[in-house]
Parts: C-alpha cells; structure tokens; sequence
C-alpha cells in the first residue's frame, strides 16, 4: 500500500532551490508533453529522491517534479541499428 505525501509549495521551492545548489546530477534531457505527446528538451535537476524539471537552466521556479520513491530502473539493450534514432535513445 502506497502512502500518501502531503508537501506545501512552499516546502517544494525550498527543495528546488536547495536542489539547484547541491544537486547531484543534472543535465538536459527530452520529456514527452501530456498534451500533443511531443518531445521537448527540458533541464532536470535529481535530488535525493526527488526529479525537478525546469524549462532552462536559467529558471528559477521548477515546471514539474517527480516523487522516485519506490522506483526503480532498468537498463534495456537492444540490437544496434545504424540509424539516427540509435543516437537518441
């Protein structure tokens, strides 16, 4: 059974900022919009278990945050092909 964080956006700034500051890993990677299912390049900050993503790496106020609690991930190697899509992936 999941258990439910409740987090003020008051606390959620003071995360991102602080994320900004001491983040560990950081880096611009591509995120599919919710809406058209375009992809677009936005800036991500990891902290601790928490993802912030941002519209450049000049901005201030977080666009999206994801909770990794309880996530985990895989690495999936497929068969090398010769096309441009390789480079992407």
């Amino acid at each position: 059974m999941q258990k439910t964080i409740r987090i003020s956006e008051g606390q959620l700034l003071y995360l991102a900022s602080k994320a900004k500051v001491e983040n560990t890993m950081c880096g611009y990677l591509h995120k599919r919009s919710s809406d058209l299912g375009k992809w677009q390049q936005r800036y991500f900050v990891l902290y601790q278990n928490v993802l912030f993503y941002y519209e450049t790496e000049m901005s201030t106020r977080p666009s999206g945050v994801a909770l990794l609690e309880g996530s985990y991930c895989d690495r999936i190697i497929s068969p090398s092909s010769k096309s441009r899509d390789t480079d992407k992936q």
